[in-house]
Order: structure tokens, then sequence, then C-alpha cells
């Protein structure tokens, strides 16, 4: 089992370090991590270990696509979470997923803050916009937590329970309206940038298209056709797997152990 950790470890941390030099990941790094994964469950003639990394692999390769597809995140991602599913079907004798998926939750949404917040700091006028889009979004802000908060005071009210939890689940959803007005604001202003076609370069993601680089041939025929376009770019999110993938290795699933 240790081979096919390490080949996880090291083909997740070489692509989360391409990710974040370059926004893009060699298609190269996930295919050699799968073709590994399933060459050494053969080679180990354990057949229905390589049936379960198949069939593991093979599902979160769908959902990830279907991810891909709706433009909630690139096909680098749904690559990667495949080759950790054909890698790892399992560890300590249950499914490995079990435990990795809550923590990539937990991971990804904690990265998705902090990188966020570092943009925030990098790109100073833009907490000027976000005070302009809190003031243009007060309704969904303000009166959404509000309401929550008035469901479970009642609720509370009429068990006879302690109000603190229905206070901490109005401020935990305060605190969520306001980072997703945070979260538009650096979308508008941060992550999509109008340009001129002769400044648009191989590997640029135009506005409309699916999280995938422009290849060359597309470049010609949108400079043929366009004088502008705009451009999105996203959270470098691949660094997610290896900090997942060595969290769950390390401490198991850390959601369960947080609630229970």
């Amino acid at each position: 089992m240790i081979e096919f950790i390490i080949i996880a470890l090291i083909g997740s941390i070489a692509a989360g370090i391409w990710d974040l030099k370059t926004t893009e990941v060699p298609d190269e790094i996930p295919a050699l991590m799968i073709v590994l994964g399933l060459f050494l469950w053969l080679v180990e003639g354990d057949f229905s270990s390589l049936i379960f990394s198949l069939i593991t692999g093979t599902i979160l390769l769908a959902v990830g696509m279907l991810m891909y597809k709706t433009k909630q995140w690139g096909g680098a991602d749904a690559w990667m979470l495949a080759a950790i599913g054909y890698l790892i079907p399992f560890f300590n004798g249950h499914m490995f997923m079990a435990d990795f998926l809550p923590n990539f939750l937990v991971v990804a949404v904690t990265y998705m803050v902090i990188y966020s917040i570092i943009l925030g700091f990098r790109n100073k006028g833009i907490f000027v916009h976000f005070v302009t889009n809190i003031k243009i979004r007060w309704k969904i802000v303000f009166l959404v937590p509000a309401a929550f908060g008035l469901f479970f005071f009642l609720l509370s009210a009429s068990l006879g329970t302690s109000l603190i939890p229905a206070s901490f689940i109005t401020l935990f959803v305060f605190l969520l309206m306001v980072f997703w007005a945070y979260a538009k604001t650096i979308e508008k202003y941060v992550f999509k940038k109008k340009i001129p076609t002769s400044k648009l370069r191989i590997g640029d993601v135009l506005e409309e298209m699916e999280w995938r680089g422009i290849t060359k041939e597309e470049l010609i025929e949108v400079r043929k056709k366009h004088k502008f376009v705009t451009i999105k770019e996203g959270v470098r999110f691949v660094p997610v797997f290896p900090i997942a993938l060595a969290i769950t290795l390390l401490f198991g699933n850390l959601l369960l152990a947080l609630l229970f």
C-alpha cells in the first residue's frame, strides 16, 4: 500500500506546485498516476482491489467531469480527484474516500477563504468594491441570517432549550453571507479582466469557456473575430488535493472527529 500512497503524494504535490506557478497542470501528471496505480494493482494480482480501484476512480472521474462541464472547476481538478481514487480506493480496511472527501471539503473551504483574503490584500481597491457590494446586496447579507436567527430562536424558545446554538447558527450564516458577497467581489474585479486580443495568450480561459486554456488554433480564430475579450481566472485549487490527502492519511476523518 505504501507505494500507492507515495505515488499519490508525489503526483498531487507536483500538480499543486505546477498549478501555483503556471495555473496549468500537465495532463501527464494525473495520467501517469492512474496508469501506475492500475499497473501496480494488476501486478499484485489482487483483482478484487483492482476492480474496486476502477469503480472508485471512474465514479470520481464522472463526478469531477460533471463539475468541469458545469464550469465549477478545472479539468485538472477532475483528473486529480480520479487519480487519487484509482490509487487509494481503500485505506486501513475501509473506503478511503469516506474520509478523504469530508477532509477535502474542509480544506477546500479554508483554502478558498485564505486565498481570497490574500487576493484582497494584494488588490487594495477591492475592499472599496466589497463595501459597495455589501450595500447593494444588503438584503441578502442581513435578512437571510436574520430569518435563520428568528426561526431558531423561536424553535429554541418553544422547546425550552438554550439560545446559544441559535446565536451561533445566526452568526455562522451571517459570516457565510459576508464571505459570499466578498467572493462575488473578487470574481468580478479580480478574476475577470477585459483585454485586447493582442494580449490574449495560449492557456488563457475565456469567460464563456469551460475551465480549460485556449488552444493555438482557437487563439487565431478569436483574434480574427474580436478586438477585445474577457478572460477569467480562478482559485489555484489543485494544492487542496495534497493537503487533504496528507491530513487524511495522518489523522483520518477530521469532520467526524470534530462532530463526535
